[in-house]
């Protein structure tokens, strides 16, 4: 019988389960069943708070940034005698933070599997059958998937370029599209009466589109000796089901955001599949609550530093009579503020720093949601990659020492190519929406 690893601190458990009340609040306020926003915004701070020891020097210099920055742009609004948004402040990207942990309990049961014992495959068939599979499984269950994948292929053959580029790129496009994605909290929080179908008019082709000429330019030149990973694509069975699950039910209940229904489907599903395994599963649920809710730090002071950020850049703009640096939000508005957001990222601005920036200077224009989450979805999907500082590629350097500097640079025509595919899609979609 296996024995429990030992507790953490005191601080870290209880953070745990301010989380927990933070997603729970989130999805109830979701179902007006309570008005709880507020509470799962300050629960997020206490936890964040206890958690304060174990956050990253990167994250807390930028969080702490993003603090001072927002915080003084509150201070002079105040001065000035604007509104303050302190909703936004404190609570801002509760339903992002919410969201993320809803779908954290996902890797309980829904983690990729292969055959520990099977030789890896090869060639350009295998590039092919793993890119769908990190596609597809880091859609719903993030960035685990890419490091369950990435240490199987790294021991045969360590972190060559082509591996490198098939697992940031297959990662990262599903950002385009995945309602399951913290990139399209960020998106909703700004745009939130955009609709899911356009998203997903638009960004599948895009994410297949970055699936396809990643093949055509890389994988079909790979030799056998460059592994891949055996996907059992059975395992994509529940990740299937809650996809399927919350799509029906919006269309069904419209009114309920996709972020609360995941919120919400993610972890009831977990329970479900749990519960019958008796003490074994009430283990795997507390350690989830114990151990792995607390190491989301870095992304939760990110994400509350930039509801700061929003609320501060709001306080601003009210004050010097809402400046704009458009005139109007159409398609080549969108395409701009994308090119834009993409130079942030490689300059070393997180995509949700991006997102609350941007979210706040377009708010007065009153431009379409579904354009603007459109636009944020793609900065986030090519940010994330061409970024050398980004989550994900800081996570490659520490984990396989591959250097930054050398990811972004694989992906920079990469991320042009794909610019110029996301400038024809904002404008189809433009279109769509006008006509």
């Amino acid at each position: 019988m296996s024995v429990p690893p030992p507790l953490p601190p005191l601080r870290r458990r209880v953070a745990g389960w301010l989380l927990v009340l933070t997603a729970a609040l989130s999805v109830l306020t979701a179902f007006a069943l309570v008005e709880g926003r507020m509470a799962a915004g300050v629960s997020a701070w206490l936890a964040c708070l206890l958690l304060l020891p174990d956050l990253g020097g990167r994250s807390r210099w930028q969080s702490g940034l993003l603090v001072l920055a927002g915080g003084g742009g509150i201070v002079w609004g105040l001065a000035q005698g604007a509104d303050v948004l302190w909703e936004r402040a404190v609570a801002g990207n509760s339903g992002l933070i919410a969201l993320l942990i809803g779908v954290g309990f996902l890797q309980l049961v829904a983690l990729p599997r292969g055959n520990a014992d099977r030789a890896l495959p090869g060639g350009p068939g295998a590039f092919r059958n793993t890119q769908v599979g990190v596609h597809l499984f880091g859609a719903v269950i993030n960035l685990s998937t890419v490091f369950i994948v990435g240490d199987r292929l790294a021991r045969q053959a360590g972190m060559p370029r082509e591996l490198t580029i098939l697992l940031t790129r297959s990662f990262s496009a599903a950002a385009f599209w995945s309602p399951f994605f913290a990139a399209m909290a960020a998106a909703l929080v700004f745009a939130p009466e955009a609709k899911l179908a356009h998203l997903l008019a638009t960004g599948v082709p895009l994410a297949l589109a970055a699936l396809a000429s990643t093949y055509w330019t890389i994988g079909r030149h790979v030799t056998d000796t460059l592994p891949g990973y055996p996907v059992r694509y059975d395992s994509l069975v529940l990740p299937g089901v809650l996809a399927g699950a919350v799509l029906v039910i919006h269309l069904l209940v419209p009114a309920v955001s996709v972020i609360a229904l995941v919120t919400l489907l993610a972890p009831l599903l977990t329970l479900m599949l749990l519960v019958p395994r008796g003490r074994s599963g009430r283990r795997a649920v507390t350690q989830q609550v114990h151990f792995n809710l607390p190491r989301m730090v870095n992304e939760l002071a990110l994400f509350l530093g930039a509801g700061v950020l929003a609320a501060g850049l709001g306080s601003v703009l009210t004050v010097v009579d809402g400046w704009v640096p458009f005139q109007a939000f159409g398609a080549l508005e969108a395409w701009l503020t994308l090119v834009a957001m993409i130079l942030l990222a490689v300059a070393g601005v997180h995509p949700v720093i991006g997102i609350a920036a941007f979210g706040a200077l377009l708010e007065p224009l009153n431009p379409d949601h579904s354009l603007l989450a459109a636009t944020f979805l793609a900065a986030w999907a090519l940010g994330v990659c061409v970024s050398p500082l980004s989550g994900l590629t800081l996570s490659f350097q520490g984990r396989y020492g591959v250097d930054g500097l050398r990811i972004a640079r694989w992906n920079a025509g990469y991320t042009l190519w794909m610019l110029v595919l996301c400038g024809i899609a904002l404008a189809g979609l433009d279109t769509w929406l006008t006509s």
